[in-house]
């Protein structure tokens, strides 16, 4: 049996504040597709101003889980005391919340005063074995271009042509290239110094969001059903319950395997007598959560510090960095992590290429699983909506489970209910529909 087909709703019958906001949002989407670049200035600018916000935001959605079981732990510890002193409810919250985050600066803290040495010899090795380093290149390079071969052509026409540019001539103004440094350097201390701000103002942020956290979610739902029919903020309320549990174990379970990973590859350098074990394998461990990019990403320059000490041993870790990663994704990664994500290995690298593409190094961590959350509740929407036309007679069954591949009973979203009483399917009519006059006054104008 088919559903009855809803009788349009006209602008003339909707809620004014309805109306509202229907009209509000076509005004501001024109403005913006008007004036582009001004907007996304605007924007730039409440992004850098709610800088501190947004750590504290991400910090504590990261520790929520550590602050979660330190604060079971001590709630079986104060329970006689809890009990007594009815004041006392807040205290295991807050206190977990205190020692979470200052465990989170203590870590990072010691990591980087334990790499920062490192830092530092491995700059200055590379500064002093720099020379070594120029006079085997040149030496190499003149061997080619003496040779007689396509190669050594080849690389004599680009010799020719960087002689001939300003460079080459010498016409390059001293100043001018000295200010241009100077203005990369500032550049890079001054996004540096706001990232630092950043972080250490969000790290206070995220203890009262962590302490007050079931208050700011139960402010959010006021929010959600005063503003959203009930069935519409029940819907939305659901899905980013789904959204969190996809994305808070993926993105934590990640953390915790580059945690592992990092641990490993210090122990395996540490036996094999690496240099700069502890700078390597923090690199290794940081650059582990950018899915497919971050092993690439990792091997590079710490290749390139063994190198510049001992180039066997360069050529052991190289092995033992591609071992390392195999057993990663092949083994550690899928236990940890599971079937969470539950996108396909072509997504998965779509999403990486995506997020990376629009927001860089951030896009990269959090593409794969924002993207999964996405694709779960279109692939949600899809399979219902194909299950309805199945209940209509549009499709036969069989056809749904052996061409279309449905077997499995779908969730129902309640996104594409078609109830009169539905708030998430509205037609809107034409705005001259409304000028036209009912059958009813049609009739009474014309007697």
């Amino acid at each position: 049996m088919k559903r009855q087909r809803r009788e349009p709703i006209v602008l003339s019958q909707m809620r004014p504040l309805t109306l509202f906001f229907v009209l509000s949002g076509c005004i501001v989407v024109t403005f913006a597709l008007i004036y582009g670049d001004s907007v996304l200035a605007f924007l730039r600018k409440i992004f850098s101003a709610l800088g501190p916000v947004l750590a504290g935001f991400v910090i504590a959605y990261l520790l929520n889980p550590a602050v979660n079981w330190m604060e079971k732990r001590l709630n079986k510890l104060m329970a006689k005391p809890l009990q007594k002193h009815p004041r006392l409810a807040t205290f295991p919250r807050g206190c977990s919340a205190l020692i979470t985050v200052l465990l989170f600066i203590g870590t990072v803290v010691l990591l980087v005063a334990a790499t920062s040495s490192q830092v530092v010899d491995g700059i200055s090795t590379a500064i002093e074995h720099l020379p070594d380093y120029i006079e085997t290149l040149t030496a190499e390079a003149e061997k080619l271009l003496s040779a007689d071969n396509i190669i050594s052509e080849y690389l004599n026409r680009i010799s020719e042509n960087f002689s001939a540019t300003a460079l080459g001539a010498g016409q390059i103004d001293p100043v001018d290239l000295t200010q241009k440094l100077l203005s990369v350097l500032r550049s890079g201390a001054a996004g540096t110094l706001g990232f630092i701000y950043n972080v250490v103002v969000g790290t206070i942020i995220a203890v009262y969001l962590l302490a007050s956290k079931e208050r700011f979610i139960r402010q959010f739902k006021q929010i959600l059903y005063a503003v959203c029919k009930p069935k519409t903020a029940a819907w939305i309320d659901n899905q980013m319950t789904t959204a969190n549990s996809t994305f808070g174990t993926a993105v934590l379970g990640k953390l915790i395997d580059s945690v592992i990973i990092g641990l490993f590859c210090f122990i395996g350098i540490s036996i094999m007598q690496m240099p700069y074990a502890t700078l390597i394998a923090v690199i290794i461990g940081v650059t582990n959560v950018i899915p497919y990019f971050g092993p690439i990403f990792g091997a590079l320059p710490c290749v390139l510090l063994i190198l510049m000490e001992n180039p066997m041993k360069a050529l052991y870790f190289l092995i033992f960095i591609v071992a390392l990663q195999q057993f990663d994704a092949n083994i550690l990664d899928p236990r940890i992590v599971g079937q969470s994500i539950g996108l396909p290995a072509f997504w998965e690298l779509f999403a990486c290429l995506l997020g990376g593409g629009l927001f860089g190094i951030f896009g990269l961590i959090i593409g794969v699983p924002a993207f999964a959350v996405i694709y779960g509740l279109i692939r949600q929407l899809v399979t219902e909506r194909l299950v309805e036309r199945v209940a209509d007679g549009e499709i036969e069954p069989e056809f749904l489970r052996t061409t279309l591949g449905v077997t499995e009973p779908v969730q129902q979203s309640g996104l594409l209910d078609d109830d009169v009483d539905s708030p998430y399917v509205q037609h809107l009519i034409l705005l001259e529909d409304i000028d036209q006059p009912k059958e009813g006054e049609a009739a009474k104008d014309e007697s």
